[in-house]
């Protein structure tokens, strides 16, 4: 699996899509939207970039809306990223049996929906 980088533009737009319209989005729908035969890609080299150049530009971070589509961390983001507290996209991992962790988890991701519910992409 190679570096999804170039995918990157196209990437931002179905996040931004799928984020104006207040639904997260799993990773397998994400490869088939990009014309991928397969979910199982090296997403952190086209989600963690983004993560980074959303949070400059917005404030919140748009890839927390890519989610499993199975338990046990089923409609949860593969991370909890803290990019705003300065730590690097993708370093945080969202435990799904930590019922805080999961209440501020779903707390961000409300605000990644209303942020981009008003964003131009």
């Amino acid at each position: 699996m190679g570096s999804l980088l170039p995918y990157q533009s196209k990437c931002r737009r179905i996040l931004c899509l799928s984020a104006k319209r207040r639904e997260t989005i799993k990773y397998g729908e994400l490869a088939a939207a990009l014309g991928l035969k397969s979910p199982r890609q090296q997403w952190s080299s086209v989600l963690d970039p983004l993560s980074e150049s959303e949070v400059k530009k917005t404030g919140a971070d748009l890839t927390l809306i890519v989610a499993f589509a199975s338990a046990p961390a089923k409609s949860l983001s593969r991370y909890f990223s803290n990019v705003r507290g300065g730590a690097a996209p993708g370093t945080t991992m969202l435990n799904p049996l930590d019922e805080k962790q999961v209440a501020a988890f779903k707390q961000e991701l409300e605000r990644v929906f209303d942020t981009y519910a008003k964003v131009n992409y």
